[in-house]
């Protein structure tokens, strides 16, 4: 009898672990990856051990970084995959929204040649206006498009591998906005747009930012969507120490810090007794240090290896797991054929110019390479907030739609410059530049440009700038111009008097650019020169007031890979002026100026290598045919412009070395180096080709290349005794003569 008990009570412990373990195995696992920036990676290595353990997940919700990993693993990708494409990403360049600058259009690489910051503010209403972000996302939101091209026929996320739920908040009401439907890369993208970070996205008429405001853990939407058990992923940073609250911007990231903290821990004490929450110890990697956001894999799989023992009890057998993955993972994707591409033009007045950059891909197969390549030299005409493309249907066909967005800060907009040159024994000079620019004039590109000078130059210049052609090839700017400097004139070396010259022309530039890099112009002007004795002995030149009328015709290639301190590339610039009796000119003669420059890298170390010659004949006036040199790296140890005559030839070799870990996020990248410089001016053309008395020169500097363009402290020397210390600010490539 007591036998018969002991097998009864056995066979019902039995049955009744039996009935636990399939009410397991049916029960609805939902996955809840929180936001946590770089630190987000984790969520790789908890995915990882969920995979080992045989753990099926059956929704999935996820904000900010949780939603970039929450929504590839839902839409197919294994982990292993979402770690190989976060291996592969450069993070310096996704963060950066513009093209290499290889690929700008000529007329924004002239533009990175000037002493001009590269940001521009937006004016409206006579008031200045701002970026909503630093990074406005743009190679961000391709990155995303290609990686979930595949769901592009699955606008419900509950008919994805894995069902899907991506929280962002919108920023007029505070409330927050869950994706179910949609498109996946937008929704992704709107739910990490971290505030002041990354631009505020507009999706359905909402304007949308990061959704770790209001839910950075969204237990709750996961709820909703019908998961029984959570398995909840906390990775948010932690609260920053006393001695780092230093900056009225550390303290207001602490106060958002502390509100999202105080909600998690709302919502884990929320949690029900058969909740898994996993918090890797992720140690002092910030949320902005995604250039070492591997890091966190294994901190991940180290969290959720706490958590085995009850991960196992969620198990199922490896027969039905590998019948549950099968289901879940992707499946070959062939790129839909491109029948039709439609560029709107809702949201820019500069649609035509995308369009026209964007000619060719009709009739084959879609390559993501190709068009995010082409969709990048367009927005790097700069005028563009984000240019966004996604696969559509319509009739039956299957097509690309394009959306350009122009800035929201624009379409006017104001930009300043600086440069100063001081040796610090009471000789220096300045030049302080505005300039404003009307854009979206037209749908092809057309602008107005004005820009105003004073220091060692006193300048007004005002231009009309108009693409033509299919493609934007061609193009015609008219301008004005007016510039006004002191000139010394130099006898034994020494100065003798001082010039003030004027000069003011009216003219029509014409060209036409082609393959990517290059431009051949022709363009005509006229005007009145004038030059007249300020300080000094007028018998050593007589004033000079004469007419101007000239037509020139120029070829410029540039490939260099940056304007500040160039690594790879080279760039070359021909021009020839004529001033012709016929258009109006008092003299007539030409000159001709060559300006190259090419840039290596090896490493850390870089060298720019470069030639200047200018060579004039006929009858010129001598302020008409006069070029400059002296300056930093430019015959160092003379002040600017310090040496004067008719021809004049410049070769000088540029070494500067990056100093700290270049490839190291949100720095200022510093270098130290130097140059060596042989050159000098001459009267007349046979003591150029001669190369007589050149004067050797050289520097050392130490240089940053701020967010306000490049900073360089030196000292320089020459042979014949000058020297002077430099406080420069603006690029090593110096224009044409």
């Amino acid at each position: 009898m007591r036998a018969r008990l002991l097998a009864s009570a056995v066979l019902i412990l039995l049955i009744s672990a039996a009935l636990a373990t399939s009410v397991q195995a049916a029960s609805c696992i939902g996955l809840v990856l929180g936001g946590g920036g770089a630190r987000g990676a984790a969520h790789i290595g908890v995915l990882k051990v969920l995979e080992r353990e045989r753990v099926p997940i059956c929704r999935i919700a996820g904000t900010s970084m949780g939603s970039v990993v929450g929504g590839l693993y839902a839409s197919g990708y294994s982990p292993d995959e979402i770690e190989q494409i976060l291996a592969a990403i450069d993070w310096k360049d996704i963060l950066d929204d513009d093209p290499p600058r290889a690929d700008y259009p000529m007329r924004r690489k002239n533009d990175t040649l000037r002493y001009l910051m590269k940001y521009r503010f937006g004016v409206r209403d006579g008031s200045l206006q701002f970026p909503r972000g630093v990074i406005q996302g743009q190679k961000l939101l391709l990155l995303l498009r290609r990686l979930t091209l595949h769901t592009w026929r699955t606008p419900d996320f509950d008919h994805l591998p894995i069902p899907f739920r991506a929280v962002a908040t919108n920023i007029v009401t505070g409330e927050p906005v869950v994706f179910s439907e949609g498109d996946l890369a937008l929704a992704i993208r709107a739910s990490m747009s971290v505030p002041a970070a990354f631009a505020p996205l507009r999706v359905d008429g909402q304007l949308l930012v990061d959704g770790g405001i209001v839910n950075n853990v969204p237990a709750d939407i996961a709820r909703a969507m019908g998961a029984d058990r959570l398995i909840v992923v906390d990775v948010g940073a932690t609260l920053a120490a006393d001695k780092d609250l230093n900056s009225p911007f550390a303290i207001t990231m602490q106060m958002v810090d502390v509100l999202m903290k105080h909600r998690t821990e709302m919502v884990l004490e929320s949690m029900s007794p058969d909740d898994i929450k996993i918090q890797p110890q992720l140690g002092d990697l910030g949320s902005t240090a995604f250039d070492r956001s591997l890091e966190a894999v294994p901190l991940g799989m180290a969290g959720a290896e706490l958590h085995v023992a009850e991960l196992r009890k969620l198990a199922i057998s490896p027969a039905d797991y590998a019948d549950y993955q099968a289901g879940h993972r992707r499946v070959a994707f062939d790129p839909p054929l491109v029948e039709f591409l439609d560029v709107l033009k809702t949201r820019s007045k500069t649609a035509g110019y995308v369009e026209r950059e964007l000619e060719g891909f009709e009739g084959r197969p879609l390559n993501t390479a190709e068009l995010d390549k082409a969709i990048g030299g367009a927005y790097g005409l700069g005028n563009y907030e984000r240019i966004a493309w996604k696969p559509v249907e319509r009739e039956g066909k299957s097509g690309i739609e394009v959306t350009p967005v122009d800035k929201g800060w624009g379409p006017n907009f104001l930009t300043f410059g600086l440069q100063i040159n001081d040796d610090f024994e009471g000789r220096n000079d300045y030049q302080l530049g505005i300039e404003y620019t009307r854009t979206g004039l037209n749908s092809y590109g057309g602008e107005w440009r004005t820009r105003g000078e004073i220091g060692r130059i006193t300048g007004l210049r005002s231009e009309y700038f108009q693409p033509m052609g299919e493609r934007g090839q061609y193009y015609a700017s008219p301008y004005i111009e007016y510039r006004a400097f002191d000139q010394p004139l130099r006898v034994d070396d020494f100065v003798a008097s001082l010039y003030r010259v004027r000069r003011s022309v009216a003219g029509l530039d014409a060209g036409y650019e082609f393959a990517g890099s290059s431009r051949v112009f022709v363009g005509l002007y006229r005007g009145y020169g004038s030059a007249s004795l300020s300080v000094g002995n007028g018998a050593v030149l007589p004033d000079v007031t004469d007419n101007l009328g000239a037509l020139r015709l120029g070829y410029v290639r540039d490939t260099l890979d940056d304007a500040n301190f160039p690594g790879t590339g080279s760039r070359g610039e021909l021009l020839l002026t004529s001033q012709l009796d016929a258009l109006g000119a008092s003299t007539e003669g030409q000159t001709a100026d060559l300006t190259w420059d090419k840039a290596l890298s090896r490493g850390p170390n870089r060298f720019l290598f470069g030639t200047r010659l200018h060579a004039s004949w006929g009858e010129l006036n001598v302020f008409d045919s006069l070029a400059p040199l002296g300056g930093f790296t430019n015959l160092s140890g003379y002040h600017e412009r310090e040496l004067l005559g008719s021809n004049a030839a410049l070769f000088r070799g540029v070494y500067y070395r990056r100093l700290g870990d270049s490839g190291q996020l949100f720095s200022v990248p510093a270098f130290v180096g130097g140059s060596l410089e042989a050159g000098n001016v001459y009267a007349d053309r046979d003591q150029l080709i001669s190369l007589e008395n050149l004067i050797y020169a050289g520097s050392i500097f130490v240089g940053l290349d701020s967010p306000f363009g490049p900073i360089f402290l030196g000292y320089g020397y020459a042979d014949t005794g000058e020297s002077s210390l430099y406080l420069n600010f603006g690029t090593l490539l110096r224009p044409r003569f």
